[in-house]
């Protein structure tokens, strides 16, 4: 198993089945430092573990059948892939078997919770490349929110079909 640390440390390690079922992972050391043996580790501290060795992807036609995720991490990094059925989701994080687009090789990948902002189940790959797409979509929406929430606070009322979730709905009778 290899574990990549949030402070971007990577360590070779021996440990039991991962299950996410405690915030600590106890391993047995594989490095060069003849000093450790074995180490307990906060599962906090972990950014991303690989588990075993990479095997061939199955064939095309049973990962098209799969979940497109894009995991977010919370240093801003994204991991597209897909994620065959079985996965191990514990108290503090998840193991999947993964295979990245265009990739011939699936891994097993362990990433705790407090890694991720979110798991994102998506439609389509993104299909420009990373230098071609254009972030100004993204913040002319975010000024047309911010526009929003200045004229709701101001006293003018948005449109209805662009007003805040929380202020169209209903409150039950009798509430406040």
């Amino acid at each position: 198993m290899v574990i990549s640390f949030m402070d971007g440390e990577v360590l070779h390690v021996e440990a039991p089945e991962l299950t996410f079922e405690l915030a600590i992972l106890e391993a047995e050391l594989r490095s060069v430092d003849p000093n450790g043996e074995r180490a307990i580790f906060p599962v906090s501290a972990i950014r991303q573990l690989l588990i075993g060795d990479p095997r061939p992807a199955p064939p095309a036609e049973e990962v098209t059948g799969w979940d497109r995720a894009a995991f977010h991490f919370t240093d801003g990094q994204v991991l597209r892939a897909s994620i065959a059925p079985r996965a191990l989701l514990g108290r503090f994080g998840g193991v999947w078997d993964v295979v990245e687009p265009g990739a011939h090789v699936m891994r097993t990948i362990g990433i705790p919770y407090a890694a991720l902002k979110g798991v994102f189940r998506i439609r389509q790959w993104e299909s420009r490349p990373v230098g071609a797409r254009d972030d100004e979509e993204r913040l002319d929406q975010l000024a047309r929110i911010l526009a929003e929430r200045e004229a709701a606070s101001a006293g003018s009322t948005p449109e209805p079909h662009r007003r805040a979730l929380l202020s169209r709905m209903r409150r039950p009778p009798g509430s406040a």
